[in-house]
């Protein structure tokens, strides 16, 4: 029979040695995210024939640009003037409003940063009708294919209809809907 001074858990990562706690230096969630792609580990993948999944080709560009759009350092653009025709599209921007004398706002695209910087990412709002044509068209300027598993998705649709989008690419994004004529 074992004494209890020898416990050994790998569960919770508790080691009891003589009466002492070890800790492990990583969680079980830290080592999977540390070992997801470690030699070994596609080494026997390959041995066994599991390959990763090739991504899915970008959807192809539906709408061209219209407009060549100048940013002031503020980020603010000029909408296109009334001589140049904007199509209908499926989807719509609408820029903020209530400026001082009825100027023309700015497109709603906006950086986000988690604390002390860890993480950036671009959120869009004021959009209106198709989300998914609209996302597809998206998907195609950054080149951000779809991915397999939703878990790995760098763009999202939060509550209220904001997308969010992984990284900062708030200045790509701008350009793209000025040049739509946004």
């Amino acid at each position: 029979m074992m004494s209890n001074s020898l416990r050994f858990f790998t569960g919770n990562s508790l080691h009891l040695f003589h009466g002492h706690q070890n800790r492990l230096k990583h969680s079980n969630t830290q080592v999977k995210r540390l070992l997801k792609n470690h030699p070994a580990k596609e080494r026997r993948e390959a041995r066994l024939g599991i390959f990763p999944r090739e991504p899915k080709p970008l959807p192809p560009r539906q709408f061209p640009a219209i407009f060549d759009a100048k940013f002031l350092p503020n980020g603010w653009s000029a909408p296109p003037s009334e001589d140049i025709e904007i199509p209908n599209y499926p989807f719509n921007i609408t820029r903020t409003k209530h400026k001082p004398g009825n100027a023309v706002g700015f497109l709603p695209v906006y950086p986000k940063f988690r604390k002390d910087g860890t993480k950036a990412m671009t959120l869009i709002k004021r959009l209106s009708g198709d989300q998914d044509i609209f996302l597809s068209e998206l998907r195609a300027v950054l080149e951000i294919p779809e991915p397999h598993n939703p878990k790995d998705n760098t763009v999202r649709i939060r509550t209220g209809g904001a997308i969010e989008i992984d990284g900062n690419r708030t200045r790509e994004i701008k350009s793209w809907l000025a040049s739509l004529g946004f």
